[in-house]
């Protein structure tokens, strides 16, 4: 009796040891910081795999900016396209996919969503030295650009005028897009990935974002989002900005007027399951306003939060449920 006791007693005492390893290996983490496509990526993991995906965050990142989305890079797809008017996309299923999606959202904001404005942006420099466009110059790279101007099939596109593509309102949602798809083949139990104002979270947990407060730094929010996994984004005017002759001017362009958006918005924050679509729909439902931007992630079965200039807070689309206010001046708005 004693023998089977003491026999017992070694294998609980062995698989309590195996679990524990287990547990420390299940639980393993890692993280990464870098900076790539012109802001600062973090990552933060869970897992067996969290070592290898970490670097692979990186690798992935930088290799879809180099090779696919850069506009400067000459090796780089876009770079391509944009040289050449155009070109043949069967063996860029990838990016054919995502310029897809892209041009579904331009056509169903009315424009307010463009990535054929490179032209355009580049007159505003914010990525350097910003300055107000001259008028003309204004005027020529705006009748010359527009979505309409493609001409697209999943094999090629063709690009008319002077319209140059620019991925960058929506680049960060589709790094979200290809780090979500590795690490969902690999043993990650958690990820909290920011690829600058797109957030990837995956893990059967609920998470906590922030919305960050317009007048303060990065590490002041006006609210907090407890939320599942999933992709959020925030497009805000306080992320670029300038002033000159007592106007602030912002990154956020409107297509139509080639200026910066102007409805009493300060940002809009969208949640998704979708990097490219949380990304992109942030900049469009941010130019559109409130009232139309609701309409637009509604429509994409998206979550949507309008931060006013008057310190109101409107969530639409169930997000009411959501969000907790952090800061007494903002007041949170249902319809």
């Amino acid at each position: 009796m004693k023998k089977t006791v003491s026999v017992v007693a070694v294998i609980l005492i062995v698989a309590l040891a195996l679990l524990l390893a287990y547990d420390g290996i299940a639980n393993k983490e890692a993280s990464a910081e870098f900076f790539s496509m012109n802001t600062y990526v973090t990552a933060k993991l869970k897992g067996a795999d969290s070592a290898e995906c970490a670097a692979q965050v990186r690798e992935i990142t930088e290799q879809l900016d180099k090779k696919y989305l850069s506009r400067t890079n000459e090796d780089s797809v876009v770079f391509k396209l944009n040289q050449n008017g155009g070109g043949d996309l069967a063996a860029d299923e990838k990016l054919s996919g995502y310029i897809s999606v892209l041009l579904d959202i331009c056509k169903k904001s009315g424009g307010a969503f463009d990535f054929t404005l490179g032209a355009v942006s580049d007159l505003w420099s914010f990525g350097s030295e910003p300055k107000i466009p001259d008028e003309a110059e204004l005027i020529k790279a705006l009748s010359e650009s527009g979505y309409e101007k493609l001409k697209f099939s999943d094999k090629a596109i063709e690009i008319a005028g002077g319209a140059v593509l620019d991925l960058g309102a929506a680049g960060k949602g589709i790094a979200l897009d290809e780090i979500k798809a590795i690490l969902a083949e690999k043993q990650i139990k958690e990820a909290v990935v920011s690829v600058g104002g797109s957030v990837l979270l995956m893990g059967d947990k609920e998470f906590t974002v922030g919305i960050r407060n317009p007048d303060g730094n990065a590490g002041s929010y006006i609210a907090k989002l407890h939320i599942p996994e999933g992709c959020v984004s925030t497009s805000g005017s306080y992320e670029q900005q300038f002033e000159e002759n007592g106007r602030i001017y912002h990154h956020i362009l409107d297509p139509e007027t080639g200026y910066p958006a102007d409805n009493g918005l300060v940002s809009v924050t969208i949640v998704s399951e979708s990097g490219i679509l949380s990304d992109a729909l942030s900049t469009a439902c941010f130019v559109l306003g409130y009232e139309k931007g609701s309409e637009l992630a509604k429509a994409y079965g998206c979550k949507a939060f309008f931060v006013t200039q008057d310190k109101k807070i409107f969530a639409e689309n169930g997000a009411e449920e959501f969000i907790g206010i952090t800061d007494k001046a903002y007041t949170l708005v249902m319809q």
